[in-house]
This record gives structure tokens, sequence and C-alpha cells, in this order.
């Protein structure tokens, strides 16, 4: 679905792509999970821990791709 989206967004030869590009700047994060989706683990990561459920307050040293992706996200919001 990701690369579907990310071929659209970037199309030279739709237009709404193009007004899109031009209102709109998108931040795409890929999988935080690739070490779990690898395992078969779709929610939860190699230690077992849904990633989603630890957003709220994520553990630094546990989390740290979660407190980058809510540390990108404020710096974002900031601009």
């Amino acid at each position: 679905m990701m690369e579907g989206f990310i071929d659209f967004i970037t199309s030279s030869k739709e237009l709404v792509a193009i007004e899109l590009r031009k209102r709109i700047v998108f931040h795409i994060i890929p999988c935080i999970n690739p070490d779990g989706v690898i395992a078969g683990n779709y929610r939860v990561c190699m230690s077992g821990n849904d990633l989603n459920r630890m957003y709220i307050k994520p553990h630094e040293k546990l989390y740290p791709i979660v407190c980058a992706i809510k540390k990108l996200i404020k710096e974002l919001s900031e601009q």
C-alpha cells in the first residue's frame, strides 16, 4: 500500500498528486518494526511488546525508535 502511495504522490503525470505536493509536505516514516515483521510479528517487536501501545510513554532505552519518531513529529509540528 505504501509503495503505491509513494508512486502516486511522486508521479509527474497525476494532476492531483502535483497539486497535493504544492500544498502539502509529506513526511513518510518507514516500517519501525522490521525485525518483528521478519519474525512474523506484525504488531510486536522482537521483545514481544506492541510498539503502538508504547507510544504514550516509551522508555528511551527499550523503545528508541518510538522516541525518535515522537521527537521528529514534535520538531516538525513546531516548524
